[in-house]
């Protein structure tokens, strides 16, 4: 048995898995084949990609259109008659509606590794909606969480084909560091630098909380389109600083420095971060989150803000959090108690075990 895994390409943090899902594959005595693509330039602007040596990446080409990537590898005549071939539930992967035809014919067997559907809707056009609601019926849906499986069981799969991964992270070698106090009054900011993240909205709440408690300071880590406007507030804000994207030791250090991370809009991985450096959460139910918004429980291991959401609500949440010891305590042990739910080992057995049902 061979199993393919297209990847419209390797950021770094999804190596890990990669890297375990072969290993227990190949103890089970299956191939195990990445195929990978190169990212567009608006991907590549936002995170750190990675090209894995023992996979094969694809000669990649990108169309513009309306505002959006499409991507074409011609990935098919890496493929061979019987493999099951998993890739992503993305309508602008355009090799994806070949490799739907295949399976069609009964040339391979296909999955999709994936939310179950857009969770940040408006972003998408109406025919990327349509075009993938007509190709749902595949052999097996990995999907991301909890919400992503609820979100297939709407859209009538049938669950003995649903595997739910649990998506996470490797666990980081500098996890220890949340061990340590944070700085009082310092927060952070870690992700990609555009529209579905609120920056504005997050600036405008910081300067609410800037002037109620002296000791705020707000760093933003991460890079993208929004990155030139954040760096041009930080000149009239002391307390507002942009370190650009960090990796390794330097991110480790930045989150286990702060008290929380303050991500008003979409939320996804960056959970799992929480989790391992006992840093809460503060977030709205106004962002259009990834599914990984499953793992957050108000008040035990994070913060949402809710309702008529508002910069200036949002600010009030964060001072009642940095003003509250007892607060901060728990929701950081709450972090710790969530850590031990989700590991990279669970997610590519979750995986493995999905191909081999």
């Amino acid at each position: 048995m061979r199993v393919v895994f297209v990847q419209k390409f390797v950021p770094h943090y999804r190596l890990p898995f990669f890297e375990r899902v072969r290993e227990i594959l190949t103890e089970r005595h299956i191939e195990f084949v990445l195929l990978y693509a190169e990212p567009d330039p608006y991907e590549a602007s936002k995170v750190r990609m990675v090209q894995p040596d023992w996979g094969t990446q694809l000669n990649t080409r990108h169309f513009s259109v309306a505002g959006r990537y499409l991507y074409w590898t011609g990935v098919f005549k890496h493929l061979e008659r019987g493999d099951f071939v998993v890739v992503e539930h993305a309508a602008k992967l355009l090799d994806n509606y070949v490799i739907f035809a295949a399976r069609q014919f009964g040339y391979l067997k296909m999955g999709y590794f994936g939310h179950g559907e857009n969770f940040q809707p408006t972003t998408e056009y109406k025919l990327s909606a349509w075009l993938k609601r007509i190709m749902l019926n595949v052999d097996r849906w990995f999907a991301y969480t909890d919400v992503s499986k609820n979100s297939l069981l709407r859209q009538s799969i049938d669950e003995d084909k649903i595997t739910v991964v649990n998506n996470t992270l490797v666990l980081s070698a500098n996890a220890d560091l949340g061990n340590t106090p944070p700085t009082p009054g310092s927060c952070v900011f870690i992700g990609g630098m555009y529209d579905l993240k609120f920056l504005p909205f997050l600036l405008e709440a910081s300067d609410i909380i800037s002037e109620r408690n002296p000791a705020f300071q707000l760093h933003l880590v991460g890079d993208g389109p929004e990155r030139a406007a954040m760096e041009a507030a930080a000149e009239s804000r002391s307390w507002l600083h942009v370190h650009g994207s960090l990796y390794g030791i330097e991110r480790d250090r930045m989150l286990a420095q702060s008290s929380a991370i303050l991500m008003p809009g979409l939320v996804g991985l960056i959970a799992i971060d929480s989790f391992q450096f006992a840093r809460p959460l503060i977030t709205s139910d106004a962002g259009e989150h990834s599914p990984e918004i499953a793992y957050l429980a108000n008040g035990e291991n994070c913060l949402i803000d809710t309702g008529e959401v508002t910069p200036a609500s949002y600010a009030d949440l964060v001072l009642k959090y940095l003003g509250d010891e007892d607060l901060q305590k728990s929701l950081m042990q709450g972090c710790r108690d969530s850590n031990k739910l989700y590991s990279l080992e669970n997610m590519a057995q979750n995986f493995c075990n999905g191909i081999t049902r």
